[in-house]
């Protein structure tokens, strides 16, 4: 479980690294100061564009992974509501907390989905949702400003990072002790529900 755990943790690092030097290369090559990379866009395009990004987000994620058409609702049902809960945790608790929400929000509905006839394993759900949340926007945001030559606040995004991190799996764990009849066991359970 260990080598298991600190591969993946590797191999996560070094996805958020991938893509904080494109982004870092790609504002480059248009012009953009390093420090602007993480200034947020606002009026109505600042609040309808992450919405979209959550679509584009799951096209992809279905479209690389090769799901089911089946599946396919169902992904995006529980990107929606990570998102969703996301976004309504991060304005009554800040960003550091807003991924337990997210978390607790998208865990009983990926539980659910996947005891519908049509709706694919848990895990197919969970992992996506997963991504959705912060290691993938504050971590991401974090490496960003470190390549772009601003390590103090890119070390502070980090830190908050690792603090979402916790949350997620608190969140995680919450949503599953109020969905599964099995706490000690959800995936297997709903797995079994599936195929009666």
């Amino acid at each position: 479980q260990n080598v298991s755990g600190a591969s993946r943790l590797a191999a996560g690092a070094m996805q958020l690294i991938l893509l904080a030097l494109g982004l870092v290369a790609g504002s480059e090559l248009v012009g953009v100061p390093s420090g602007d990379l993480g200034s947020s866009i606002g009026g109505p395009v600042g609040v309808f564009v992450p919405w979209l990004g959550v679509a584009v987000f799951g096209v992809g994620v279905v479209w690389f992974n090769g799901a089911r058409p089946s599946a396919r609702i169902w992904i995006l049902l529980v990107l929606y509501v990570a998102y969703a809960g996301q976004v309504v945790g991060g304005l009554f608790f800040g960003s550091a907390l807003s991924s337990f929400f997210g978390a607790l929000a998208m865990t009983p509905v990926a539980l659910l989905a996947a005891r519908q006839r049509s709706g694919p394993t848990p895990l197919v759900m969970f992992l996506p949702g997963f991504w959705i949340l912060v290691p993938g926007a504050l971590g991401l945001d974090g490496v960003t400003r470190i390549l772009g030559g601003g390590a103090g606040s890119g070390a502070g995004a980090l830190i908050t990072t690792i603090t979402s991190m916790v949350g997620i799996s608190l969140g995680i764990l919450l949503g599953l002790v109020l969905v599964a009849s099995e706490p000690e066991r959800p995936w297997t359970q709903a797995q079994q529900t599936t195929s009666e």
